[in-house]
């Protein structure tokens, strides 16, 4: 059974803008083939990477593109690497000297994706500001990752205001052919993302933070009714796992793999059965696992 791990920041970490890492020399003891090696023993054949633009309001990033495409040049059969951006500046005006690193990061660099963080940003997704880093993913053919659910920690770290679900709703409408993805299954508003995929093919989630994270609380019983939920929406098969782990450390980001992959294969199903669902069937596992997210970036990981 292949596993994928389709949502983490493995080796990136916090700083401030002028202390961003680029490099992976700047990673201490950096090792990709040690990585490579445990992923191996626990069955992984694939993670993705990814930044975090934080810089508008707290001038700090977790990792940086250059650090991304780095990450990425060092085992590009098995780690796939987006970049990240604010797409609004200081001023509150289009952010064009992103727009520009974003095209770069993946003509030149090869990322594959784009991860955009609006309530650490303080915008709304369906802000027309903004809408020219959708046209430019649809010209680019990646998909775009968005933080659009609550988070742990202070209140003012991510307003609930600026992760309201149906503000992607029109996203769907007036860019029906944007691929992305709506991490944490779009938690609290769960079914009402769930109806938005049902209409709007092009729509995906995951499951990153409900099963044994590294940090905060698990949601498991959360996590069998939702994907109940999304049996019923018929949109199961958009479903995928992710750690989001973030973090430089081989062996906690490869035991927190194998905890919670462990708890897909052996008890996920327990816990449907236990609250009256039908368990998952072994295809459904699979897509969780793998086939799911591999639909999400087939384009881009053909070009």
């Amino acid at each position: 059974m292949r596993i994928i791990d389709g949502h983490s920041h493995m080796y990136q970490t916090a700083a401030s803008i002028e202390n961003l890492k680029k490099s992976v020399r700047e990673i201490e003891a950096f090792d990709v083939d040690l990585l490579l090696k445990r992923l191996d023993e626990i069955g992984v054949s694939l993670i993705q990477t990814m930044p975090q633009s934080m810089a508008r309001i707290m001038g700090a990033w977790l990792g940086s593109n250059a650090l991304s495409a780095d990450i990425q040049r060092c085992a590009p059969a098995r780690i796939i690497s987006f970049a990240a951006a604010e797409p609004l500046d200081q001023k509150d005006h289009l952010n064009k000297a992103e727009l520009k690193e974003l095209e770069e990061a993946v003509t030149v660099d090869g990322l594959k994706g784009l991860l955009l963080t609006p309530p650490y940003g303080r915008y709304y997704s369906n802000d027309r500001r903004i809408y020219p880093f959708y046209e430019k993913a649809i010209e680019l053919h990646i998909p775009i990752y968005f933080h659009h659910s609550a988070q742990f920690g202070s209140p003012s770290l991510c307003p609930l205001k600026y992760c309201q679900i149906t503000l992607l709703d029109d996203l769907t409408i007036d860019f029906p052919e944007l691929r992305f993805n709506v991490e944490h299954m779009g938690y609290p508003w769960t079914e009402e993302l769930l109806c938005i995929m049902a209409r709007s093919p092009n729509v995906y989630t995951d499951i990153a933070m409900f099963i044994d994270p590294y940090i905060g609380y698990g949601r498991r019983l959360s996590l069998s009714r939702s994907l109940s939920m999304a049996r019923e929406y018929r949109v199961l098969d958009r479903v995928f796992y992710g750690s989001d782990y973030v973090g430089e450390n081989v062996d906690e980001y490869c035991s927190l793999l194998q905890r919670e992959v462990s708890y897909i294969k052996e008890g996920l199903n327990k816990d449907f059965e236990a609250q009256g669902y039908e368990p998952l069937t072994k295809q459904e596992i699979e897509g969780l696992l793998a086939g799911n997210v591999l639909k999400l970036w087939q384009e881009k990981l053909d070009s």
